[in-house]
């Protein structure tokens, strides 16, 4: 089991707990919006959280009302994250949570928090089982043939 340790300050409506060495609570205030710098900073802040360590991500949806395209391409390649484990109830959590079946990563979804922190502990043991810290910077994937605008 996971339990609590340390949390930092992301600005509202976002908060991030950091539950064990290598795993991180994601929760939101109501009626969240996430664009893709929300994406970036909620990344950066994790690996900051996290001591520059890859982790697995507890995200719940709850009080989510859109994630957008931008913060999905974002969070679905990042490839600090482990494995994500998506906590909602309601039809709208799920919907939310779809695209994330197809991230660079194994992803969940699950309407029930002990599950969904006993998957996490499991997926944590089978990916992270090396205790050395696994990368020294923040690293997220781009499509690297965006054509860049002349200055």
């Amino acid at each position: 089991m996971i339990s609590t340790e340390t949390s930092t300050g992301i600005p509202r409506p976002f908060r991030l707990t950091r539950l064990a060495r290598c795993a991180v609570r994601l929760r939101l205030g109501q009626d969240s919006v996430i664009t893709e710098s929300d994406a970036v900073a909620i990344l950066q802040q994790c690996f900051d959280l996290t001591g520059r360590r890859q982790y697995v991500l507890y995200f719940e949806l709850d009080k989510v009302s859109s994630i957008s395209f931008g913060a999905r391409r974002v969070l679905t390649a990042a490839r600090d994250i482990l494995a994500c484990a998506m906590v909602g109830a309601e039809p709208m959590d799920r919907m939310l949570a779809v695209p994330y079946e197809q991230a660079d990563y194994p992803s969940e979804y699950f309407t029930e928090r002990s599950a969904a922190l006993e998957w996490l502990g499991l997926m944590h043991d089978i990916l992270c089982a090396d205790p050395v810290e696994h990368a020294m910077s923040l690293t997220v994937d781009r499509d690297p043939f965006v054509r860049r605008r002349a200055s």
